[in-house]
């Protein structure tokens, strides 16, 4: 199963996101939480210390590569493994809950914060 929380700023959304994770992880459900707002708080909603928190590595945008599948079309691949990924950049929490929080921005833009 897959879930996804979207809406505009302020809308609850990390609340939202960290308190299901949470439901559905005490239900034993191994729970992967990937953050991908710039400013990332999904750790502190999920009950990681915010010392914790403080020390995750974000994912870098550079684990994802941009190839030519065999018909010419562009895709995107990850230079790493899942396991790899998970651990260079995950965070454990509780519950059984994972955490991965992707990479800031590199300039404030439009739509993206």
């Amino acid at each position: 199963m897959r879930i996804a929380t979207v809406g505009k700023g302020g809308a609850g959304k990390t609340t939202i996101a960290g308190t299901l994770a949470r439901i559905l992880a005490k239900k034993e459900n191994k729970i992967l939480a990937i953050d991908g707002d710039p400013n990332p708080n999904l750790a502190l909603t999920l009950g990681i210390s915010r010392e914790k928190a403080n020390n995750i590595n974000f994912i870098p945008h550079t684990v994802m590569k941009l190839e030519e599948d065999d018909y010419g079309e562009k895709v995107l691949k990850m230079s790493l493994s899942e396991n790899d990924l998970f651990e260079k950049y995950g965070t454990k929490g509780p519950d059984n809950i994972d955490l991965i929080v992707m990479g800031h921005p590199a300039d404030g833009t439009a739509g993206s914060g």
